[in-house]
């Protein structure tokens, strides 16, 4: 009797509520989001034996490392992918950011009162500047999602994908009876107010910093080229949101929707395979 093909195995690093319940697959992250999502420290040797997968994916997660703790995550993912196996790496695209900042703000100097030139000018620039610069939980991007989201949400949404759908605040939810959940979300907010009034600056902006959700370092095709070369991998190709060497891709929903809606279509999407 001929032996059945070996089980797939994959794993969706780092993943947030971006979760992928496809057979064969383990969603893990330093912060669990569900019951199912198992308990990785990201910044250390992963807890996997030498060539345990057929695919590692993460997404927007290697900016928040600096240069040589992305690299030395890189290299741990090398080690834990199988010979032959996919790596498939998300993040932001610095050219595109840089190329998108560019256009905006010739737009906005040929059109100063032109209030969407205006909006997306301030968009895009917070979009490469505040992630990076930011001291306080969602920076400078909350206040003009909720104050401004609505104005450019087509834009936005072309930004940022799918995600950016529920980051911009519908109009009706604004207008509708506080809820207990809100009411709870409130106080919440109160006591971590009262907590910050209390905790020195310095403190206060050191512990955020080293929180993890700012972005330490930005990535291109070149320099996540080079990147992935240094931790070990070949093949080392730019891609898309909708394409893959990995079979059947856009069944896993991790960078798609059912209809096939991108997410954060305007990010780099990189594959590479690990040497033989």
């Amino acid at each position: 009797m001929p032996n059945s093909a070996p089980a797939f195995h994959a794993i969706n690093l780092a993943c947030g509520g971006k979760l992928c319940r496809n057979e064969g697959w383990i969603n893990a992250d330093h912060n669990p989001s569900a019951r199912d999502v198992m308990h990785v420290n990201l910044l250390g040797k992963l807890p996997f034996p030498d060539s345990s997968f057929d695919v590692i994916y993460h997404s927007q997660f290697i900016e928040h490392l600096s240069s040589d703790m992305g690299l030395a995550f890189m290299k741990e993912c090398n080690r834990i992918l199988k010979p032959q196996g996919v790596v498939r790496v998300v993040t932001p695209d610095l050219r595109n950011q840089a190329l998108e900042y560019l256009l905006a703000l010739d737009n906005v100097l040929a059109q100063p009162g032109h209030e969407g030139a205006k909006l997306r000018y301030q968009w895009i620039r917070l979009e490469m500047l505040d992630q990076l610069t930011r001291n306080t939980s969602g920076g400078e991007m909350v206040g003009f999602l909720n104050e401004s989201g609505l104005r450019i949400s087509d834009y936005l949404w072309a930004r940022m994908g799918r995600s950016g759908k529920n980051l911009i605040p519908a109009g009706e939810l604004n207008r509708r009876e506080p809820s207990w959940k809100t009411l709870l979300r409130g106080i919440r907010d109160l006591g971590r107010s009262i907590h910050v009034n209390l905790t020195p600056r310095s403190l206060r902006v050191g512990q955020f910093r080293l929180s993890g959700e700012s972005h330490l370092c930005m990535y291109d095709e070149y320099s996540l080229s080079v990147l992935l070369e240094q931790a070990g991998f070949q093949a080392i190709s730019k891609t898309s949101a909708l394409q893959s060497r990995i079979p059947d891709w856009n069944k896993t929903l991790l960078d798609c929707d059912e209809q096939a809606y991108p997410d954060g279509g305007t990010s780099l999407f990189m594959e590479a395979t690990k040497l033989a």
